[in-house]
């Protein structure tokens, strides 16, 4: 057969006017075996072709598009076969409001090396998802990680609410119309005001400023509730201001760099958040709190309905701080709230990071493997390696706009020298482009090469490399600005820029080269930032000068900035451009600083930005810059400018407690104390060193450390204390206040002698752990900060010591209404000093303490569990789990479902661990390991994590050697308890025997109320066994006479309780007729009062009682009763026990 001319086909369907596509598919189909290059090698060849340019027509079919466009072109929403790892992603975060029922977080955990597309694949979801009513948040970490506090995450949820504020701005002006946006918004406002609190937001307003767009008029509120008058402080505030900045730029040796807002707490501002003293006295509870309150406000604007991603990028690159607050968002849940119209929150959590060697952040590896060991979150793992050579070749057929059967032996080469990774193949065909490898020809219309040329060519495979000869081909002046541009991280605010510049012209020039820079494709420019495109780009930038060069740039650029703001009264010394600027002389680590004028101001301003992050609960960030303040100061800082080295040092050593850091706390007292004479310039370090001893578990000497303290400042206490000395004191104090009513208080003038104010503060500090070793010294402290407020006047701390005097009339003296009445008194005092944060904390204790004496039990384990919500709120962490403890106690105890009790111990014994607040953990332990008595189970609580006990004898050993009487009465109370309900009487005794040798009789605990009863019963049982031996005859007299008076004051709670002891009282007398009154009366008031566990109890005795008499039918009647009350509570190994038996 006669072959036909083919070759000109291709130019004969182009006068036809086809597009370039289908002319070259119909040419080389009829083509084929012509010519070796691109020919089609199957069927399935000619059906992919087809369908790239199916799903293309933009490139493939519309040409018009494309006529003279002979550069190359990237589709930067292309995933280039990974679409599978692209549904992955996607039925991740569908499984967030299933997982959302279960209190559940899904996790997208995403790794890959730099330029794998980790930041492409999730943006390529992020509308698709917002169609379907998600939220969606992203930030992205910065390799030169900026100081300023949690300012990257902090920055996503910006973002979010001006977005929120400027639609419910465009609503409310009628320029948008949509009713379910306008619901939403609505909704979403009124769930952050609920689960936030007013105080909440303005709290977060602090790091979120957009916040205050939504919330106006809470912020407005709040400001006036908390300031003297609006007009005053405001004026204040513009003075402070003021007075700093000149301050600062005059560098004045002598004068005072600190502000009005920062004064002593000899300042009778009523409002002390802003005093300098009450920065000393910020706690790790300002982190609490701001974590608890982001984990709030997620789930505010949060649910079901309207889910939120939030992405997190370069996760590598991440500060401490913000891997402990992500770290708390995604893994901490309230397991012991129990807000049953709680709202569900419902997010997926993407977190995206670098995993090769060069990024090892051990911070990083310890987030990731708290997320995946919780049981609070489902994560997936997605692994980004390289594109495969499919993928490749879709990606360069794409770029160059050809068939992918024709650039298939380019890729091949392609993929070899890049192993497929995205932005390795992109810089790769660039540099093709330039060194003329890969060229267009406009004869041919399309991209020519000569894969032999391309596969000779070298390629670093190190892509910072590539990037870097790149920049160095570009011009010297487009260089060092991008070089200037780098110091600012990934990306800068173009306000930011223009006040960087020393002058209009420098200005000028700068902007010319950022152009050209955005020309190459090596900047991306916004209305706002300009941004390098890939933080590798960045990075090459940085490098291209050395590190001593790199630190002048950050130190000049630094001190420009704060010259053209800062320094001329333009800007707030606390703004974000403040915090830039800081941030830059912070990067200036080998730049020192000698002349004085520019020494003070700086340290000064260093000083201010660390108070703030202390504010903030930012206490890495705070250290940092208190510890780059003392630098300027020098070793002469302290002749140079005393006070301001002196609050430097102080801070530090604060900023050090906060970070756990004892070492460097006792490195900075040292220094404190080398330059110091006077006791009150040394006072807050001394402060600080004893609240480093009691945290780190050396509480002796940290009481020790108390004692000094108080010597110096004239409040000493008495070596011993015993029964009458307590007694004596209290009586005093009683009959002392009995002249002074509430009015009184109301009126009394607030305390300006800053010794006392010192005193008092460490008393309060020192008290729980006195409470712990010394319960005698406990109410002696109390009397004495009462004393010393009725003589110099009130503080907040006056209120604590109020009600711990209160508990002691209480408890001690048995004045239970007199004790009601100065924890009314306390209330007040809290209120007057507008001191909310603190109201929580009083709440617990004056219910877990003194007010159970008066109302029903019932109703304390109520009360309790919302005021865990309110102690998490203000982030008082440590007081939120004693309220745990308490409720859970509170619960055991009054007869609530042991299944439920035993559930809550194990958790809150989790949570102590995760929280790191193990000071009550063998409490809790002891507690838990009744319950699991009772229920029958055989586990050990007390095999700890860091500190295991083989069982709780081990474990009451190491209490009773450490000298905590507190965690030990618990301990023996809890044994006690358990066996009178299996009936171990003798054990039991053995038991009550040694507590009264290793204990002793003070009789103002916690516990004292159920101990009594249980001891009770006990002693009255061992007066029937052992009828000549005394004590047992004169405790359960004791125990009948303190029911009695509690009962006068709670019937609810203690009559059937009462009426149980004279039962056996009258037992052992043996006036057997009104002991079965008594034991039928005690049957019927626990029943009526609702203590199941006690009405068992009490059916189970009255059953022993007949079973001595041998009445067989009434014994099993009431054992029948007994066991059903036990079922009902849980006890199935009591029940199981007294069957054996």
């Amino acid at each position: 057969m006669k072959r036909l001319d083919l070759s000109g086909t291709m130019e004969l369907l182009r006068r036809k006017s086809l597009p370039t596509s289908i002319c070259r598919l119909v040419a080389d189909l009829l083509e084929c075996g012509m010519h070796n290059e691109g020919m089609f090698l199957s069927l399935g060849d000619v059906l992919s072709e087809l369908m790239q340019i199916m799903n293309e027509p933009e490139i493939f079919v519309h040409e018009e598009n494309n006529i003279g466009h002979v550069t190359l072109d990237f589709d930067e929403n292309n995933l280039y076969g990974r679409n599978d790892t692209l549904t992955t992603l996607i039925q991740a975060a569908l499984t967030a409001p299933l997982l959302s029922e279960s209190d559940m977080s899904s996790v997208v955990l995403i790794g890959g090396h730099p330029g794998a597309g980790k930041s492409r694949l999730v943006n390529t979801i992020k509308e698709p998802i917002r169609k379907r009513g998600w939220h969606f948040l992203d930030c992205k970490f910065d390799r030169l990680s900026q100081n300023q506090p949690l300012s990257t995450i902090s920055s996503s949820f910006d973002d979010f609410f001006r977005s929120l504020a400027k639609m419910r701005s465009e609503l409310e002006d009628g320029e948008l119309t949509d009713a379910d946006l306008h619901h939403l918004i609505g909704s979403m406002t009124a769930s952050m005001e609920r689960h936030l609190s007013a105080s909440g937001i303005v709290f977060l307003g602090n790091l979120i400023p957009s916040m205050k767009s939504l919330f106006p008029e809470i912020f407005r509120r709040v400001v006036a509730n908390e300031d003297d008058s609006d007009d005053d402080q405001i004026q204040k505030h513009d003075r402070s201001n003021k007075r700093a900045v000149s301050n600062i730029v005059a560098g004045n040796e002598g004068v005072d760099v600190i502000s009005d807002d920062e004064r002593s707490i000899d300042s009778d501002n009523d409002n002390n958040d802003d005093d300098d003293d009450d920065d000393c006295l910020v706690s790790r509870s300002t982190k609490n709190r701001l974590h608890y309150l982001f984990q709030k406000l997620t789930q505010a604007i949060s649910s079901p309905g309207a889910p939120i991603m939030l992405f997190l990028d370069d996760l590598q690159w991440a500060d401490k701080e913000s891997l402990e607050l992500l770290t708390t968002l995604v893994v901490d849940v309230d397991p012991l709230s129990n807000e049953e119209d709680a709202d569900q929150r419902c997010i997926c959590f993407v977190l995206a990071f670098r995993n090769n060697d060069d990024c090892e952040n051990q911070k990083l590896v310890k987030c990731i493997n708290a997320i995946e060991e919780s049981d609070a979150t489902q994560v997936t793992r997605i692994q980004l390696d390289g594109m495969s050579v499919q993928g490749t070749n879709a990606m360069i057929a794409t770029a160059l706009k050809l068939p992918i059967r024709l650039t298939r032996p380019l890729a091949d080469v392609v993929h070899q020298k890049t192993l497929g990774n995205p932005l390795f193949v992109k810089e790769f065909l660039t540099m093709l482009c330039e060194d003329r490898s890969l060229v267009y020809s406009l004869q041919e219309k399309r991209w020519l090469w000569t894969i032999d040329n391309i596969y000779r060519k070298s390629m670093n495979k190190d892509l910072a490399l590539v990037l870097s000869e790149k920049l160095l081909r570009m011009p010297r002046d487009v260089q060092e600005t991008l070089t200037f541009v780098s110091c600012f991280g990934k990306r800068v605010r173009k306000e930011v820029l223009s006040i960087s510049s020393c002058d209009a012209e420098e200005y000028s020039r700068l902007l010319a080269c950022l152009e050209a820079a955005v020309d190459e494709n090596m900047l991306e420019e916004d209305n706002e930032c300009y941004a390098f495109p890939h933080d590798l780009i960045q990075q090459a930038a940085y490098e291209r000068v050395s590190q001593e060069q790199a630190c002048s740039y950050h130190f000049n650029i630094g001190v420009q900035i704060l010259q053209n703001s800062v320094f001329n009264g333009q800007a707030d010394p606390v703004s974000l451009v403040s915090f830039t600027a800081l941030d830059q002389i912070l990067a200036a680590k080998s730049v020192t600083v000698s002349e004085p004028a520019l020494r003070v101001p700086l340290a000064a301003l260093f000083l201010r930005a660390g108070r703030y992050s202390l504010r903030v609960a930012a206490f890495p960030s705070a250290l940092t810059y208190f510890e780059r303040g003392t630098s300027f100061m020098g070793d002469d800082g302290w002749e140079l400018n005393f006070e301001l080295s002196l609050r430097l040092h102080e801070s530090a050593c604060h900023a050090c407690y906060l970070n756990a850091l004892p070492e460097k706390v006792q490195e900075y007292v040292e220094k404190v104390l080398s330059h110091t004479d006077n006791f009150m310039d040394r006072v807050k370090c001394h402060y600080m060193a004893m609240r480093t001893l009691a945290s780190t578990g050396r509480i002796k000497k940290a009481i020790s450390k108390f004692f000094e303290a108080m010597k110096e400042l004239g409040e000493e206490f008495p070596d011993n204390v015993d029964s009458s000395l307590l007694v004596s004191t209290l009586t005093d104090m009683k009959n002392q206040l009995s002249k002074y009513s509430l009015e009184d208080f109301q009126k009394a003038p607030k305390m300006t002698d800053k010794r006392k104010q010192w005193a008092i503060i460490f008393m309060g500090s020192i008290s729980p752990y006195i409470f712990m070793l010394s319960p005698m010294l406990s109410p002696m402290i109390s009397v004495r900060i009462v004393s010393l407020s009725l003589r110099y006047g009130l503080t907040t701390e006056s209120a604590f010591g109020l009600f711990m005097y209160s508990y002691g009339i209480g408890c001690v003296l048995q004045d239970i209404d007199e004790g009601h009445r100065w924890i009314k008194t306390s209330r007040m005092m809290l209120e007057r000093f507008n001191a909310t944060s603190q109201y929580p904390k009083l709440k617990i204790v004056q219910y877990a303490f003194l007010i159970y004496l008066k109302e029903p039990f019932q109703s304390i384990t109520n009360v309790l569990l919302d005021c865990r919500q309110d102690t998490m709120r203000v982030g008082d962490i440590e007081y939120a789990i004693f309220n745990s403890l308490w409720h859970c106690q509170f619960a055991a105890l009054t007869g609530e479902q042991l299944l439920r009790v035993e559930k809550g111990c194990d958790t809150l014994s989790k949570e102590m661990i995760r929280l790191k607040q193990t000071q009550s953990i063998l409490d809790n332990a002891s507690m838990h390991n009744m319950t699991l008595q009772l229920i029958g189970s055989s586990k050990n609580p007390f095999a700890l994590p860091g500190v295991a006990f083989k069982d709780e004898d081990e474990a009451l050993e190491f209490v009773e050697k450490s000298g905590n009487k507190t965690t030990a009465y618990s301990m023996y109370t809890y044994r006690v308890v358990t066996a009178c309900f299996f009936q171990r009487y003798e054990y039991a005794a053995k038991i009550i025997e040694k507590y009264h040798s290793k204990i002793g009789n003070e009789n103002f605990r916690v516990h004292t109320v159920i101990y009594k009863f249980y001891e009770g019963l006990v002693a009255f049982y061992m007066n029937r066994s052992q009828p000549d031996v005394d004590m047992w005859r004169k405790i359960g007299d004791k125990a009948i006479r303190n029911y009695q008076t509690w009962a006068k004051h709670s019937g609810w709670n203690f009559e059937n309780k009462l009426l149980l002891l004279e039962a056996e009282s009258l037992f052992s007398k043996g006036e057997y007729d009104s002991a079965e009154k008594k034991y039928v009366a005690s049957i019927e008031s626990a029943r009526r009062h609702k203590f199941v566990h006690e009405e068992g109890l009490a059916m189970a005795m009255f059953s022993n009682y007949f079973k001595i008499f041998g009445n067989a039918g009434k014994k099993n009647e009431y054992l029948d009763g007994a066991f059903g009350c036990y079922e009902k509570w849980g006890a199935f190994g009591v029940v199981g026990h007294l069957r054996g038996n």
